[in-house]
């Protein structure tokens, strides 16, 4: 039969050997709004509206009132599944990777301006971003961390790890990826100006987005909303943004991951990581 939800109507079964009778759960059960609403919401807060005028948005165009942090329980209640999701894929990138810094405004009672660092590591061939890392400092230590993550999800030792002057590289990359039997043994290729090839554009590129969002946010509230915040970027600019450079395609898809997203790339990736899930409950 048919069950009538908040958003509309739902196809209800019924086991033939047990009579239970269920509905098939895509991501979206118990919630209020229906999941057109809730991915649109999604995709314009990563395409840098604020929640506000996420809100208003919805008002206007779908007769949905909601508050300001409705949208903000969305983001972070599917973007978490989704970077648990994605963690089970191999991206194949190539032998040049790009690493860089930002600065990020962490919102801390008592203090007036308070920044951390944020580290971005990229493939330079696929766009894919393999590591976003947020560190208050940016000592041989905190340059470790996305180094390691980045070694972790490509599963490769690359042939250069281009970056700007920070002395902090000069230790940890060659800690993290020095072989003697490589036929370049230290991967690191130190910028000392802008206009030296290979440069570091694509990441500046990449910094700036970053920024743009981060600026309509005006700040992040917590280390841990900025660790969120961090794989949820990694997630939406891998696996749902198309890029220019790549003549439409994802890093991800470039990188050799194609998840076959289709349409409404927000509903069909939640779709496939709910899935994914039932599958591993029920192996387990």
């Amino acid at each position: 039969g048919i069950r009538k939800t908040g958003f509309g109507e739902a196809q209800r079964y019924k086991c033939k050997s047990c009579s239970h009778r269920f509905t098939i759960d895509k991501g979206f059960s118990r919630m209020k709004n229906e999941p057109k609403a809730i991915t649109l919401s999604m995709d314009l807060y990563f395409k840098g509206i604020s929640y506000r005028k996420v809100c208003d948005h919805l008002k206007q165009f779908y007769g949905l009132e909601v508050s300001q942090t409705t949208p903000m329980r969305w983001v972070e209640k599917y973007l978490r599944i989704l970077s648990e999701y994605v963690e089970q894929y191999k991206a194949n990138v190539g032998n040049v990777w790009h690493s860089d810094e930002m600065t990020v405004f962490i919102k801390k009672e008592g203090e007036k301006r308070y920044y951390e660092w944020i580290w971005n590591l990229m493939d330079a061939d696929t766009r894919y971003l393999l590591a976003c890392r947020v560190t208050k400092t940016r000592d041989i230590d905190d340059a470790k961390k996305p180094l390691q993550d980045a070694k972790e999800r490509a599963n490769k030792r690359p042939d250069a790890i281009v970056t700007d002057g920070l002395q902090a590289y000069q230790t940890a990359i060659p800690n993290e990826f020095y072989d003697k039997t490589a036929n370049i043994h230290n991967p690191h290729v130190r910028l000392y100006d802008f206009e030296t090839k290979p440069n570091n554009n694509i990441l500046e590129r990449l910094n700036g987005t970053f920024r743009e969002r981060a600026k309509v946010m005006r700040g992040l509230y917590s280390d841990e909303t900025a660790e969120n915040f961090m794989d949820a970027s990694r997630v939406y600019y891998n696996y749902l943004r198309p890029h220019m450079a790549l003549d439409g395609k994802t890093p991800a898809e470039a990188a050799g991951i194609n998840l076959n997203l289709k349409g409404n790339r927000w509903l069909s990736m939640i779709e496939q990581t709910v899935e994914h899930q039932k599958k591993n409950n029920g192996a387990q």
